[in-house]
């Protein structure tokens, strides 16, 4: 079971509540493994040998193992060794040993807050079950001994990296109340869990940050442009930090399993935050507050699923170091909700990870990553083999327009009324030409005709532009630039009809594959391929099955009901109809 930092509240005064946190610093067993087994050796160039008087008397113990029991640590590992003199230059055993060692200790915490070791227990074993020369261990262990009281794994980096977030944490008029909360910092004596040793520490919280800020009013009025973009501004450091942060994990973890756990949790958390940056979705307080605590828990099982699995090598001690920073930021955020999780606070997170970094981590670009593209499997689209052919003529300046041009005429083109049918047969067919399934070719069409009508254009204030929603999807396909940041050309999406087309018609195909079959194999109903992969395109992974829930949620519903009362007409080969942007119902 994942254990997370925790909140207690402690009684302080008969009139008040003061909160004390507790929060985890965890070191992996694994970690803790290596660095006792570098101290046991009698020299870096004998590392199994843990004992030595002369050429023959000696200990050796070969790849130790760690492993927490009961609230202990067990050392133990095959070994052997010698008891002897040395006689004209040879040895003369009195006893030879093949068997077994094994160590019960005790982690504490010293008085310099490092961790050190207590013997509760020590010995040797014979292979055979017989009694093993008591001579020898009596002995061997007077320098074996020795070496591991002297052992200290320094909690240093990891009590600094805390601090130095707390820190970051607090904003300015809190400054100084933080600083001395951090100086009163208590370092509590660990506990041995299963694959880590936990060691926590104790902050206490000034009542002030305990109180919840005043609710914002909430109003029915929706979010003006400038709102928006002001909104918007202020998540781009959540995402710019995910995007850091997954892609690290990704290059470290060389596991498509593993890869596409943090491509669904990516997908999930950009829906979100174009969903709260539009104002479809009102995020209690802090918007970006919310975004952290909403992911930080699934991004944390998922790091820690991949250590337990070995995808992520548990001797990586930058990841325990990350995710006991996450924890502390999360307990704090949970428990004093007057704080304001900080851009300053994200970038000491994702620092926490990549030490050293020089980079910001809350750089934010809208160019094509193409790093980014690999890691997550999205594809360069091959570009089509020919243009489709041109527009209809709809003036005299078509014919001083050279035939190779012409053909880009369906670009910028906001077709009218006596324009539609001419419009329309040269956009199904382009759709039609970038299928390549039989339920692509009713999917893609039905998921255009239900998003923007088949339209990439619209004219606003008297010029052609781009369609473009309050949540910043964009074009025929309207696909979201904020969810798709990084992995297609925005200037393209929005520019360019075709692409816009292969774009959503590829990510619709991911969404077949990854998430709408492995849905219907479950319900059993092959119908709901299509209804669950256009849920995804419209609202993340998190909605697979939503048109399948009971209740329903009314304006999903209806979207829902739309996209198969739409996708199952032109699977049966009913016309579309652009003017009502719907399809046309045979007669009777």
């Amino acid at each position: 079971m994942l254990r997370i930092a925790f909140l207690c509240l402690v009684l302080v005064a008969p009139a008040a509540l003061a909160a004390r946190l507790e929060i985890s610093l965890r070191v992996p067993i694994e970690t803790i493994r290596e660095a006792l087994s570098a101290r046991l050796a009698t020299s870096p160039s004998r590392p199994s040998e843990i004992y030595r008087e002369g050429r023959c008397r000696y200990l050796n113990l070969e790849a130790p193992k760690l492993e927490g029991a009961e609230g202990q640590l067990r050392l133990t590992g095959p070994g052997t060794g010698a008891l002897g003199l040395e006689l004209g230059g040879k040895c003369q055993n009195a006893a030879a040993w093949r068997g077994s060692l094994q160590f019960t200790l005790l982690p504490r915490i010293d008085e310099a807050g490092s961790l050190r070791m207590r013997i509760v227990d020590s010995g040797i074993k014979e292979t055979t079950g017989a009694r093993a020369p008591a001579m020898l261990w009596d002995m061997g262990k007077r320098q074996v001994h020795a070496r591991l009281e002297r052992f200290s794994y320094d909690l240093g980096a990891s009590r600094e990296a805390l601090i130095g977030l707390l820190r970051s944490a607090a904003p300015p008029d809190q400054a100084a109340a933080m600083e001395q909360a951090l100086q009163q910092l208590q370092v509590l004596e660990p506990r041995v869990e299963e694959s880590q040793i936990v060691v926590p520490v104790a902050l206490e919280l000034p009542d002030a940050w305990l109180a919840a800020p005043a609710a914002a009013s909430s109003s029915a009025a929706p979010l003006t442009e400038a709102e928006m973009e002001a909104l918007d501004t202020a998540l781009q450091p959540w995402d710019a930090f995910l995007v850091y942060i997954l892609r690290q994990v990704a290059v470290d973890g060389q596991d498509s399993a593993l890869r596409q756990r943090l491509f669904t949790l990516l997908l999930d958390s950009r829906y979100q935050l174009a969903a709260i940056a539009s104002g479809d979705e009102q995020a209690a307080g802090d918007p970006l507050r919310a975004l952290f605590m909403d992911t930080w828990k699934d991004l944390r099982t998922i790091l820690a699923d991949a250590q337990r699995d070995g995808t992520l090598p548990a001797s990586l001690l930058r990841y325990a170091l990350f995710i006991d920073a996450g924890d502390a930021l999360h307990a704090l955020e949970n428990a004093a909700p007057s704080l304001s999780l900080s851009a300053d606070g994200l970038r000491q997170l994702a620092r926490s990870l990549r030490p050293g970094e020089a980079a910001d981590p809350l750089a934010y670009q809208w160019d094509v990553d193409t790093e980014l593209r690999g890691l997550f499997d999205v594809t360069e689209m091959p570009e089509p083999e020919s243009a489709p052919p041109p527009a209809p003529t709809r003036s005299w300046l078509d014919f001083l327009i050279p035939h190779a041009y012409a053909a880009q005429a369906l670009d910028r083109w906001v077709p009218t009324k006596d324009e539609l049918p001419d419009y329309q047969a040269r956009i199904s067919e382009l759709l039609q030409k970038t299928t390549a399934t039989d339920l692509e070719r009713v999917l893609v069409p039905t998921t255009a005709l239900i998003e923007s009508c088949w339209r990439q254009y619209v004219v606003r204030n008297g010029k052609v532009t781009y369609l473009r929603s309050q949540s910043s999807s964009i074009g025929i396909m309207q696909i979201n630039q904020k969810v798709w940041r990084g992995f297609y050309d925005v200037e393209r999406l929005r520019w360019d009809t075709a692409y816009n087309i292969r774009a959503g018609a590829q990510i619709l195909a991911r969404y077949v594959k990854d998430y709408a079959i492995p849905y219907a194999q479950k319900s059993g109903n092959p119908n709901h391929i299509p209804r669950a992969a256009y849920a995804v395109y419209n609202a993340g992974p998190r909605a697979v099955g939503r048109f399948n829930k009971s209740p329903p949620h009314p304006r999903e519903q209806r979207v829902d009901e739309k996209l198969w009362t739409l996708y199952q007409g032109i699977a049966g080969g009913a016309p579309v109809d652009l003017g009502s942007c719907g399809i046309k119902r045979p007669a009777g």
